[in-house]
Formats: C-alpha cells, structure tokens, sequence
C-alpha cells in the first residue's frame, strides 16, 4: 500500500487570505435581505459560497421577496415592488416526439439552456394500464407565467382499455417545469377538456408552487364555461365546475366560443379573474371568470369598446399598469386590448372615471406604422398583414407574426414602441405555428445565475 500523502498545510499568507465571516449566519442573511436591488443581492452571493447557499435557500428568498414588496424596493417608493420580468425567449414545437420543445432566445437577451429540464422516467403504470404503453405525440408548450411553463402532449394509443386506464376522459398529459430551476411536475389526468390553459397563484422559488386552470367551451354546450384547477399544494385537480355564462343584464348567454385566429386560446390573468377573447351571437366579446371567492360558480361577458375598429382585425388582450396610479401612488394594473388593422395599432386600457364608477374602456394610444422605431432592413409596410399572437404581461412585449412567412418573428415593446426581431423564420418555428414566450422574474433568474459560480 503506497503511503497516503501528508496534509498540504496552508502558509500564513494564504490563511490571511481567506475571508472569515465575523457574524453569525442569521444576521449575515438579515443584511443581505435589506438590498435595494436585486444585483445587490447577486453581489453578496458573490462573497463566499456560504453565504451564497443561504441566499439560494427557498426559505431566504420568499423572505427577500417579502421585504422588497413591504420597502418598495428599487423603485424607493411605498408602493409594493413588482418584481420585473425578463423576457428570455420562445419555446416551440419541435416536431419530434422524442425530443424537448426548440428554444429561440430574443435578441441581446439574458442566455438560458436550450432545452427544458429532463422528463422522468415513465411510471410503471404506463405499462400497467390496459397493458400497453404510452405513445406520445411532440410537446406543445401551451402557458407560460412567471418561470413557469405549461407543456402538453396526445397519446396516439388508441386501445380503448388503455385510454381510459391511463388517460381518464382525455388522452393527453400535461406537465408543468421551470427551466431555469429544472423542476418538472407530470399532472393527473384532468376532466375538463383543455382548451385553454392559464397559471394562476404562481410562486417560482423552488419548489416552485402554482395552480393551473384548464377551460373548455363545448360545441354542445356553448354557453357554459367548463374549468378545473390543479394546486401543486394538494398535488391533484379540483372538481369540475359548470359555470353559466351571463350578461350584463344577468340574461343568459345563448351561444359562446374562443375567439382565436391561432389553434389556442390567449388568455390573460388580472389579480384574481381570467380574461378570454370570445365570439357571440352580437359578436366579439370578453368572457371573464373569477376564479377565486363566491363568484366562481358563473362566467360573465364583458363588451369591447364602441369605438374600436370594427369587423375582424387582430386583436389581443393584455394587461398593463396604469399611468396615474390610484391615490395611495401604486400603479393598478388595467385589462387592456390591443388592436392592429391596415398598418395601425390602438391601445385600449379598461378603466375607471372616478372613486366608485364603473370601468369604461378609453383609447389611451393610436400609433402609426411610421412612428415606430425599427432596423433599418425593415422594408415599408412591415407593420401591415401582421397577426399578434402572445401579449408578454411581466416585459410588456407584443409577439407579431409577420406576413410574409419568410420574415422573422417580430418583438414589440410596447413600452419604448421599438420593434425587434428572432432570429428565425416563421417556417422554421413549426408548420402550426405553435410557440410560447418565456419569462422569468428576476428572483428565479438569481437562481439559475448564481448556480453557476
């Protein structure tokens, strides 16, 4: 047996050279907690790996997340923080029933691995039900919000013993990760068709904690609103819930369906109501449902306003801060529609007039095609024959799918109103063109960043 090596001991120098933490854990974490910013933060992580695996810890930062909302934060104010968002890129479809869904970052954007984290292994049930196993068709990513990103998929087994064995009343599996913490959660089978998928209750600190709401508008049902929700808490779905849809006069509504040029719903989620662009027997509309309180057992439709273009332009709903915040100076986000026709956008925001008065749709921008900053290998007209597709509620980005399918996909930020583009064709994307944008909060991106140091 060779002779174990003695222990290099370390000269002075070098012992002088390693930092020495003077304070105890707690209080180490209890300063680094009240940073301003969050690159404040990254900064102290940086210092040693001690404290940096305190600061990774879930516990710390739900704790951080706290104290900025109490502060408010980098915005110095009394008004609770929003933790802002980074728009990263976009998951599409890949076409390959083996592989992850593609990534396309955005341009200049914060890096992040091009694939999402790895599914685990498939269940023995998948062999055990009807005897047969699972044959999954290519990942759809269908909802994205805070980190989080919703992922879909349809087996193609038609053994009727399997179906229901496996899959219940629809053979698809959805499943719900975040790349940038490479968590992944494979869901129970769900009773609700899923047409329309929305995050709602979102926390992306691992483990990451969230609800997602499936909805369906039946061809044989078409005024009623079918959902069901599933918590990460309790680890399986709620009860389907039969929701009839109203409206304003409380009267029924005879006939409803999603209103979407894409295959899928867009919807969008303000505090505790989700919004859906709809078509009715008086034509387009907003159906809402409050997923949350008393009101969760009826679906309501609001109207768009009177003064917005009519017959079919692009439309799609958003959500953005209020210019004039409310008396205590925070900013309140609004329901807003967006509307693109023959080369002009307008900017709807619904809102209200006054203490105590209904909300009241007011036009807050009309922008011109011309009056939009833009690279220079943009020839005139780009503007026109556009379709949106995703509003980006956490950066405030607009995704636009171009005409001509040999242009990029386009970014607009609605903000700054410059336009950008992917470095990808529409072709190229998939030939459904079926993507997803990605955001992260800025929380969240830390973890990934600093795993990596």
């Amino acid at each position: 047996m060779e002779p174990r090596p003695e222990k290099r001991t370390r000269t002075e120098p070098e012992a002088e050279a390693e930092p020495k933490q003077l304070l105890p854990d707690d209080l180490v974490l209890e300063i680094v907690a009240r940073c301003p910013t969050i690159a404040g933060v990254i900064r102290c992580a940086a210092a040693s790996k001690p404290v940096r695996r305190g600061i990774l810890h879930a516990s710390f930062l739900r704790r951080l997340r706290g104290f900025l909302n109490r502060s408010g934060g980098e915005h110095g104010g009394q008004a609770p923080l929003s933790v802002r968002k980074l728009l990263l890129g976009l998951y599409h479809q890949s076409g390959d029933p083996r592989g992850q869904p593609a990534f396309v970052p955005v341009p200049d954007g914060a890096s992040l691995p091009p694939s999402v984290a790895a599914l685990p292994p498939a269940s023995a049930r998948d062999g055990a039900a009807g005897g047969s196993a699972c044959e999954f068709g290519p990942y759809l990513p269908v909802a994205s919000r805070r980190s989080l990103l919703v992922l879909r998929r349809r087996c193609r087994n038609r053994a009727t013993d399997h179906l229901v064995g496996r899959h219940g009343l629809h053979p698809v599996e959805l499943s719900v990760c975040n790349p940038s913490t490479g968590e992944r959660r494979v869901l129970p089978p769900h009773d609700v068709l899923d047409m329309s998928h929305s995050l709602l209750d979102v926390d992306p600190i691992a483990p990451s904690s969230f609800k997602l709401l499936v909805a369906e508008l039946s061809d044989g049902d078409p005024s009623t609103l079918y959902v069901q929700i599933f918590s990460s808490e309790e680890g399986d779905w709620g009860p389907p819930l039969a929701c009839p849809i109203t409206i304003s006069r409380g009267d029924r509504e005879d006939s409803c369906e999603f209103a979407c040029a894409a295959r899928r719903p867009r919807p969008v989620v303000l505090g505790d109501t989700v919004h859906w662009l709809c078509t009715t027997d008086s034509g387009d509309r907003i159906l809402t449902w409050r997923w949350r309180g008393g009101a969760a057992q009826k679906a309501s439709i609001v109207k768009l306003p009177r003064g917005y273009k009519f017959g079919r332009p692009e439309k799609c709903l958003a959500v953005l801060p209020s210019p004039a915040g409310d008396a205590a100076g925070s900013q309140a986000a609004l329901l807003s529609l967006i509307v693109l026709d023959r080369g002009e956008i307008e900017v709807w925001a619904r809102e209200k007039s006054g203490a105590g008065s209904a909300r009241k749709w007011k036009l807050w921008h009309r922008v011109q095609e011309a009056s939009i900053p833009r690279p220079t290998d943009f020839c005139n007209g780009w503007l026109s024959g556009a379709e949106l597709s995703w509003f980006c509620k956490g950066s405030g980005t607009l995704f636009l799918q171009a005409g001509d399918e040999t242009v990029s996909p386009l970014l607009l930020d609605l903000e700054s109103m410059e336009v950008s583009k992917l470095e990808a064709r529409k072709w190229e994307l998939n030939p459904e063109p079926e993507f997803c944008p990605y955001e992260v909060d800025l929380l969240s991106y830390m973890l990934f960043v600093m795993k990596r140091f």
